[in-house]
């Protein structure tokens, strides 16, 4: 579809898939759960390979939808919010542009994330987006490609939740999946240092996104 949100808009969206991602590894860190049409979004966001626009990426027409969790998250961050879960997702969210910028030297392990979620896209159509063996496919990938580097995205949380099988896999699927949401916000023209200086429009165009909810 061609999309109907201006160039800075979609960069907001972008950036709130973002801010999703993190705000679901920090769910399942601290409660075992995770919202599930925020997850699925996710999710599927790792199978989307020829959008014709940042929303074909998230649902299309109910992309603005879909990252209502993003999008709120990311209004409370820019809003100064000093609770614990939002420095903890703020800290992911630099995690996975940190981590973004090195994967992006890296052809040979794009490549590999590629071929492997390929794979993963089979177990999708044999099971369903959110089936413990996709995750545990797509967790897979994350780990044999982008834990290989030494910075690392430290994830804290109850201990309970973190060392159930399940969960680590979850966690690990949104990290992958907020990498390519980190990949699409900088394909799209997103850069750190927006958010200092043009922190006025981008809460300007967060707004209006919030507005179609």
């Amino acid at each position: 579809m061609i999309s109907r949100l201006n160039s800075n808009q979609e960069r907001v969206l972008a950036l709130a898939a973002v801010v999703q991602a993190a705000a679901l590894v920090h769910q399942v860190a601290s409660t075992g759960k995770a919202d599930e049409d925020a997850s699925r979004t996710c999710l599927a966001s790792l199978f989307v390979t020829s959008p014709e626009s940042t929303e074909d990426v998230f649902g299309g027409d109910q992309a603005v939808q879909n990252l209502r969790l993003g999008l709120e998250t990311l209004k409370s961050i820019l809003d100064q919010d000093q609770s614990v879960a939002a420095r903890e997702i703020t800290r992911y969210v630099l995690g996975l542009t940190h981590l973004q910028a090195k994967l992006r030297k890296r052809p040979k392990m794009l490549d590999a994330i590629s071929q492997q979620l390929s794979h993963s896209q089979r177990q999708v159509d044999l099971y369903d987006l959110t089936h413990a063996n996709v995750l545990a496919s797509v967790a897979e990938t994350y780990s044999t490609t982008l834990s290989s580097f030494h910075f690392r995205i430290q994830v804290t949380g109850n201990p309970t939740y973190l060392q159930q099988p399940m969960n680590t896999n979850r966690v690990r699927s949104y990290l992958l999946a907020g990498i390519r949401a980190t990949t699409l916000w900088r394909q799209v023209g997103g850069r750190k240092w927006q958010l200092v200086l043009f922190k006025n429009s981008l809460q300007r165009e967060l707004n209006a996104l919030l507005n179609q909810l």
